[in-house]
């Protein structure tokens, strides 16, 4: 929610976004680091059996795909000026987010807690 407030508020009032080379370095850094994180993730959970892992792993490449957008944005509105890039961009990476958060609720709702304890003390 906090995505959409922020980028429909700068969209309203045509606010162009702060640049902060610190906040690019980080953003250049994780990058490359955010993919083999969720990598590792998912491999280790799918090799333990565990989806909260894979779930986590899915939620850092949607991470991963926000540092994209806002790489992207970011460039549109120093190198071409156009101030409303940011907010649009970021209004782009919602509906994933919001579409992965139903997937990953949906599929808890399917767990029963009493068989998934179960299940952990037989591995």
């Amino acid at each position: 929610m906090f995505i959409c407030y922020e980028a429909i508020s700068k969209f309203i009032s045509g606010e162009k976004s702060d640049t902060s080379w610190w906040g690019i370095g980080i953003l250049l850094v994780s990058l490359f680091v955010k993919p083999l994180l969720a990598w590792g993730k998912y491999h280790y959970g799918k090799k333990t059996g565990s989806p909260t892992l894979k779930y986590d792993a899915i939620d850092t490449m949607i991470c991963e795909y926000q540092t994209i957008v806002v790489l992207v944005g970011i460039g549109l509105v120093q190198w071409q000026g156009w101030w409303w890039a940011d907010p649009v961009a970021a209004l782009l990476i919602v509906p994933y987010g919001a579409w992965e958060a139903f997937e990953a609720g949906r599929d808890a709702w399917k767990v029963d807690p009493s068989n998934a304890e179960t299940e952990e003390k037989n591995e």
